[in-house]
């Protein structure tokens, strides 16, 4: 049986949802047509045009409805009065305040609106369609029926020791790196070994953190947040960082941290000039601050000879710091990064990580060693690194025959990105500026150069990252970006 006039309409100006005011005009008509159990409503779409919404708020409505228990699903019927109905939740009776009753601070900004966006190409990463989630499931499944009952609780802070220990024989082949086992923190990304270290060497104390520019805005508001340190911006040029820069500043402060990508420098690529490495290490063993290097971009590093080596390959006295990533190798959602400290360190840190995150993700972090383990993780670089080479080409030639007027590619390794400056008409900051808002307006984020330097000052420079999306992907997007 179906009632077919249910007396039900909307009330002008009404608070909250829609689909939750549709839901309760629906309960009240109900209660008061006295509508028994079993019966059938109106359907879908005659309810939708009574209350004059579309037909998705009125079927997500009496979901809502299904799940507080007062109708249920009839398969190919529709939607009948329960038989058991039970009293509306609080949801029905008060909506969830959409403002709080505090002031926010300033500095706090919403997330981007994403709804517009189709290609992200402000930042190079992983593309999770190269994941190997075979290799990935099968070693979840190992770990968690072999070890279940304890990955499942709690485990090191340090992170699980047989990823670290497969982590140590990692870089110290790939990466002359020779690192021991408790010297290896597993985090969740490289900004909380950024905010771990600020927070840990500096605090609410006063202090001063050297950083570069230009450079990544994350590093600099994820310091701010951890620390009250002041950030004193060194300038980058087609060298790295200038370490005269850097002396002069020591000259006048006590520095507490200088953070440095030296390997491939962000956002333009460069590699810190082995000159430069050398006098940047001396200044630290003479002035006694430390390093921390960033290098997330190394498993995309073309080859070469010597192998590139990171800055705390080099490091003896331990100065240095060193994050790595390796959710820039396996995916953006594999949340898994590294920090290489000395051994007295380590511990210390480790006891910090606890007051603001207890431990990490133990059943990943095994998946994640027996991909190391079983040779996985070198067969995904070898595959990862042919495919970056030729998504760098890829985008690479479609500019060049696109934009040779108007977009020069700065020189650098470029591992993820590449550094671009406009040139001709674009050489002006404003009007590249509006080139960089029309390819937003198309669905193709990128940023402008003033996102990068520490004072915000207006530059025709922009970073477009290359190893999300396949060749064809890349050639579409810059055929999009010159209409």
């Amino acid at each position: 049986m179906r009632i077919r006039d249910l007396n039900v309409s909307l009330e002008d100006g009404g608070n909250g949802p829609l689909y939750i005011r549709v839901a309760e005009a629906v309960l009240a008509a109900i209660r008061k047509a006295r509508v028994p159990a079993g019966v059938l409503l109106p359907g879908v779409r005659d309810l939708a045009e009574r209350l004059g919404v579309h037909y998705n708020t009125v079927l997500v409505a009496l979901r809502e409805l299904e799940a507080q228990g007062w109708v249920e699903a009839k398969p190919s019927s529709g939607f009948a009065v329960s038989q058991a109905p039970r009293e509306p939740s609080s949801r029905f009776r008060a909506d969830m305040p959409t403002t709080p009753g505090f002031d926010i601070p300033a500095r706090l900004a919403p997330i981007t609106d994403a709804r517009n966006l189709v290609m992200d190409m402000s930042e190079g990463v992983a593309d999770a369609r190269l994941a190997p989630t075979d290799a990935l499931a099968q070693a979840y499944q190992r770990g968690l029926r072999l070890k279940g009952p304890t990955l499942l609780g709690s485990s090191d802070p340090k992170g699980l020791l047989r990823l670290r220990e497969g982590l140590c024989k990692l870089l110290s082949q790939q990466r002359a790196l020779p690192a021991q086992p408790e010297q290896i923190l597993i985090l969740r990304s490289s900004a909380f070994a950024v905010s771990l270290v600020a927070q840990a060497l500096i605090g609410r104390e006063e202090g001063h953190v050297a950083v570069e520019n230009p450079g990544s805005p994350n590093v600099w508001e994820t310091v701010r947040q951890a620390s009250s340190a002041q950030l004193h911006p060194l300038p980058v040029d087609a060298k790295g960082l200038d370490p005269d820069a850097l002396e002069a500043l020591l000259s006048r402060i006590r520095l507490n941290l200088l953070i440095l990508t030296p390997q491939c420098h962000f956002p333009t690529g460069v590699r810190l000039d082995p000159a430069r490495r050398k006098r940047v290490l001396e200044l630290s063993r003479h002035y006694r601050f430390p390093i921390l290097e960033m290098d997330p971009e190394f498993d995309y590093l073309p080859a070469s000879d010597p192998m590139p080596r990171p800055l705390a390959a080099e490091d003896t006295t331990g100065q240095v710091l060193y994050v790595g990533s390796l959710s820039r190798l396996l995916a953006p959602g594999i949340r898994v990064a590294f920090l290489g400290v000395p051994t007295s360190l380590s511990d210390r840190l480790a006891k910090a990580r606890q007051r603001m995150d207890w431990q990490g993700d133990p059943a990943l972090e095994w998946a994640v060693s027996e991909l190391l383990v079983d040779g996985e993780i070198t067969r995904h670089q070898r595959r990862i690194r042919k495919a970056a080479l030729e998504r760098h080409d890829a985008l690479r030639d479609a500019l060049e025959h696109t934009f040779q007027d108007r977009l020069h590619i700065m020189p650098g390794h470029g591992a993820m990105a590449l550094w671009l400056k406009g040139i001709g008409r674009y050489d002006d900051a404003m009007r590249f500026k509006l080139w960089i808002r029309s390819c937003g307006l198309k669905g193709l984020k990128l940023r402008p150069g003033s996102y990068y330097d520490f004072e915000g000052r207006e530059n025709a420079f922009t970073r477009m990252g290359f190893t999300g999306f396949t060749p064809e992907e890349l050639q579409q997007a810059v055929d999009q970006m010159a209409m």
